[in-house]
């Protein structure tokens, strides 16, 4: 009995393309895993028309909210979820009855 060529070409065919597939899937897991976090988003931007624009930026874990314009930015306060904690030039309250 001959041996079936046409179904080891087949056979092998498989063989390579789940070979290369396993090759991609490693390769593409390496990148995605060597990739460093960022450190740096914008959370939130809302523009004010006139090249001027508030963002709430976030780094490393702190928001801070900023505005711009055309060839300036200013800190207007840090956040903390959704709430000013502290303004530029202010220092943090610690409580209600610090400010009495």
């Amino acid at each position: 009995m001959e041996p079936d060529v046409g179904s080891e070409a087949a056979s092998l065919s498989r063989g390579v393309t789940g070979l290369t597939l396993k090759n991609v899937w490693q390769w593409g897991m390496r990148i995605l895993t060597s990739r460093r976090a960022r450190r740096l988003r914008v959370c939130e931007s809302l523009s004010l028309g006139e090249r001027r624009f508030l963002a709430v930026v976030e780094f490393d874990h702190q928001e801070f909210l900023v505005g711009g314009s055309g060839n300036s930015l200013e800190l207007l306060a840090r956040l903390h979820e959704g709430m000013v904690i502290a303004e530029p030039g202010q220092r943090p309250s610690r409580g209600f009855l610090e400010n009495r």
